[in-house]
């Protein structure tokens, strides 16, 4: 007989399914047809230790304990929480222009703002109008400071802005600071 039991507490849920057997000792053994309000008792106390002992582990995850033929195991996963506004400066080398494929490698340069916004265009905007807030103080040293972070050099690259905001993924907000980047070991050079 198939069964599937399910406890949710503090919007946690623990799910057991399949041909579900608890075993205690050497030969006690209890199968979902045949419950008794003490074996129930038992599930739902290992489940509240497990969920009470996973939820400190895991920040607020959810555990999945499965049981199914005899064999258990334990799943854990994390929500994924939302990422705040990031502006990352890549150089065109590193993403293919045109395309939504994420850029290859670190960005040269990184900054975390610690305002949030909403998941949605206005958020973007907002957050690629705080990057450029930044960006913009430090143009006129960008070759020296974009030479210095990166860990290769270049040739005629430009450096564009891409943000995240919410989603783990970068975008491209197509900006560029309109001059080409050429490095050498760290020291930028006059492109030829």
């Amino acid at each position: 007989m198939k069964c599937e039991y399910a406890l949710i507490a503090n919007e946690d849920r623990i799910v057991l399914k399949g041909e579900t057997k608890l075993l205690r000792g050497n030969s006690v053994g209890v199968q979902c047809n045949h419950l008794t309000l003490q074996s129930i008792k038992m599930y739902l106390e290992f489940f509240i230790i497990i969920l009470c002992v996973s939820t400190v582990y895991t920040k607020n995850g959810t555990v999945s304990l499965i049981i199914q033929n005899n064999s258990s195991h334990i799943e854990l996963s994390t929500p994924q929480k939302p990422v705040g506004c990031l502006c990352g400066v890549f150089l065109s080398g590193q993403f293919k222009k045109g395309t939504k494929e994420q850029p290859t490698g670190n960005p040269a340069l990184l900054h975390e703002h610690p305002d949030s916004f909403p998941c949605n265009l206005l958020g973007n905007k907002l957050c690629t109008s705080k990057c450029l807030d930044v960006i913009v103080k430090h143009l006129p040293n960008s070759p020296a400071i974009l030479c210095a972070a990166m860990d290769r050099d270049c040739l005629k690259e430009r450096a564009y802005l891409f943000i995240k905001n919410c989603k783990d993924e970068w975008i491209n907000t197509n900006l560029s600071a309109g001059r080409e980047y050429c490095c050498k070991d760290g020291v930028p050079y006059k492109c030829p």
